[in-house]
């Protein structure tokens, strides 16, 4: 019987994890200003580049793997994906989203980025921490059955919805791979030491016990074909 999250040390070969890492430095980024959304200044119609020592800001970097100008990326990264799924013994129907994200070194404490879900349907997310870093993946004590997934897709603070209290706590660490259900609140928080760098998925299948089942949504089923895996 599958009980999530489910945390995998030691599964990847170091000789992958440095692939993969390196693989990164070969991504199109893109930057955003803000991943705590509490910054004082959202209220502006321009921001200012600001010190996050001094504002309550969580500048991040994103890339979305699964575009042709990072496929060479993405290749090494599925290698790794297929190997956690096939280790969990979860079958892989449909990957909607794998996205790398770097989150910029904040020295003077550790802040909680913003509480959300991925999407409203149900789903696996798989986490794959690609440095050894600071800054705690958290998952709460609530799901998208205690608080509607439109108040974190709107941005209206899933805290002030309803309390929260921490469950887990996953440290970052170079080769660790993390499952949890998609349906669980949860947060990244900002890195104190050194920059913080992730790979994200929202994955549909299920689990062969069928402890967990994450069908595909019906309107996900018409481009299905054209998103089966291909591991190489």
């Amino acid at each position: 019987m599958i009980e999530l999250p489910i945390i995998l040390d030691g599964l990847i070969e170091e000789e992958l994890q440095n692939q993969i890492e390196d693989a990164m430095f070969e991504c199109s980024w893109t930057y955003h200003s803000d991943n705590c959304l509490g910054s004082p200044c959202l209220g502006k119609n321009y921001r200012e580049i600001l010190n996050p020592l001094q504002y309550n800001i969580a500048p991040f970097f994103v890339s979305d793997l699964k575009i042709p100008r990072n496929k060479k990326s993405y290749d090494k990264v599925i290698k790794m994906v297929k190997r956690g799924c096939d280790e969990v013994n979860f079958n892989i129907e449909k990957i909607e989203r794998c996205y790398g994200a770097i989150h910029a070194l904040i020295r003077n404490k550790s802040k909680h980025d913003g509480i959300h879900l991925n999407r409203g349907e149900p789903h696996l997310v798989m986490l794959y921490y690609v440095n050894d870093s600071d800054g705690d993946t958290i998952l709460y004590d609530k799901t998208v059955e205690d608080i509607p997934y439109d108040v974190s897709f709107y941005s209206l603070y899933p805290e002030e919805y309803c309390k929260l209290k921490v469950k887990h706590r996953i440290s970052p660490k170079k080769g660790r791979i993390l499952f949890f259900d998609g349906r669980v609140y949860h947060a990244s928080s900002t890195p104190t030491k050194s920059i913080r760098c992730i790979i994200t998925l929202d994955l549909f299948g299920k689990f062969k016990d069928k402890s967990y089942e994450f069908p595909v949504p019906e309107r996900y089923k018409k481009n299905i074909s054209s998103n089966l895996l291909k591991y190489k």
